[in-house]
């Protein structure tokens, strides 16, 4: 597939792809609006009651489905499975699939050409590079987010800056913001990379999040600052970040490996600054993730206690709120259901906690041995969804209650209009819609 600049072919306005009852069979080959052409107007959408968001959505239909294209799984799933975070926003019903060479546009709600938003530079790293092995895709997930109101997708990639003269080339971030009505590139910042960040994969970059007028973007380890009135770059912080960022409690908190390069440390930055607020160093940490709007879950060793663990802290001072015993969350994945609870989940177990104490609402499997716990593939909106060998599950995140034992499927990503699931014929990644 080409890369490039220049508009080539009609481009529908993706948000009535996402609304339309009509469209192509899908295409092969993405059509790429390069850095910001007009696209050309599509169908008209169908009345507004034939499509509409379900809050905290329980089924879904297997009836009308749409494959999505292969960057959706691309380096991310094996027989097993989905063994890495899709690199996949929602916004009603499409979906903004991040690639290392790219943004790729595609409606989960109608089959249609995919669009794919290409970089100013040549990028580091190619989808087509990629090859079998699962985890082998560097990119992750874009932001969704308005600003001067309009509706914008945020994904980051790196490329390479050619050398000219005695001048060397380097590497650079580019944060790319993709216009959801137009399905085209608003605008972009390239920022420097500095040599020497061996810490982490190259390629990878991520965009953390956001926070007030403050974007926060990693790639190669190395964290900033973007201000999204100026579209400048407004801070960089020191040292190399490993797994990537989170933001909570108004305050970036990342995994920094410490002066001798051997532990990663928790530490809380200024979002606004990129200033340093807080360390932890009673744990060298491996694994770090958003519980709640206030705080993080970080596992690894602790100090005080000599052995591995996981603790709740406050993301605004560092503060410990709690010390999770031996269980999912020690050496786990843990999410925040976006309304009080924490869901961990390690291997065949999954444990629940409140989001702002930390204290155990629930866990499976429960000591009657009468209940198992589910494979869990998404926390969202109150409910945990997730697979047993009964078929797909949605269970009640406070409770750990089933809420529905026949949703259809078991989404990865899910946004009220769609949810995304693996096929059971093929694993082709795929769009189902929701239903009441």
């Amino acid at each position: 597939m080409k890369h490039g600049t220049a508009v080539r072919g009609a481009v529908a306005v993706v948000a009535a792809l996402a609304l339309c009852g009509c469209g192509s069979s899908g295409g092969e080959r993405a059509k790429d609006t390069g850095s910001g052409g007009k696209a050309d107007a599509g169908p008209a959408a169908p009345p507004a009651e034939e499509i509409r968001a379900v809050k905290a959505p329980k089924r879904f239909s297997t009836d009308r489905t749409v494959v999505l294209p292969a960057s959706a799984g691309a380096g991310n799933v094996a027989i097993a499975g989905v063994q890495h975070p899709l690199p996949i926003a929602l916004h009603k019903g499409v979906a903004y699939i991040a690639r290392p060479d790219g943004l790729e546009i595609a409606s989960g709600y109608v089959p249609s050409d995919p669009v794919l938003i290409t970089p100013r530079r040549e990028p580091l790293a190619r989808l087509d590079d990629l090859g079998p092995m699962v985890g082998g895709n560097t990119a992750r997930k874009p932001l969704v987010t308005e600003h001067g109101g309009t509706t914008l997708v945020l994904s980051a990639l790196v490329g390479r800056v050619p050398g000219s003269g005695t001048a060397k080339g380097h590497d650079a971030l580019e944060l790319m913001a993709t216009d959801t009505a137009q399905g085209t590139k608003a605008w972009s910042v390239e920022i420097p990379l500095a040599e020497g960040h061996y810490s982490v994969r190259e390629g990878q970059s991520e965009v953390v999040g956001r926070s007030g007028g403050t974007v926060v973007v990693m790639g190669h380890g190395q964290l900033f600052g973007v201000d999204l009135g100026s579209r400048r770059t407004v801070w960089s912080a020191p040292g190399d970040f490993q797994e990537g960022a989170v933001l909570a409690g108004g305050t970036v908190v990342g995994l920094r490996l410490d002066e001798d390069g051997t532990d990663r440390r928790v530490v809380g930055l200024d979002p606004a600054t990129g200033r340093q607020r807080w360390s932890e160093p009673r744990l060298a940490a491996e694994r770090l993730y958003a519980a709640g709007p206030k705080t993080v879950v970080a596992s690894g060793y602790v100090t005080d206690d000599s052995d591995d663990g996981a603790l709740l802290l406050d993301a605004a001072s560092g503060d410990r709120v709690r010390q999770f015993p031996e269980d999912a969350a020690t050496d786990g994945e843990c999410a925040y259901d976006g309304v009080s609870t924490t869901v961990c989940t390690y291997f065949d177990q999954v444990s629940a906690y409140d989001a702002a104490t930390g204290e155990p609402r629930w866990a499976l499997p429960d000591e009657a041995g009468t209940r198992t716990a589910p494979e869990v593939t998404l926390v969202r909106e109150g409910l945990v969804y997730g697979t047993t060998e009964n078929g797909p599950v949605v269970v009640a995140a406070a409770t750990g209650e089933d809420v529905e034992t026949r949703p259809g499927i078991a989404p990865y990503v899910g946004d009220g209009y769609v949810g995304i699931a693996l096929a059971e014929e093929d694993h082709a990644v795929t769009a189902y819609r929701t239903r009441d």
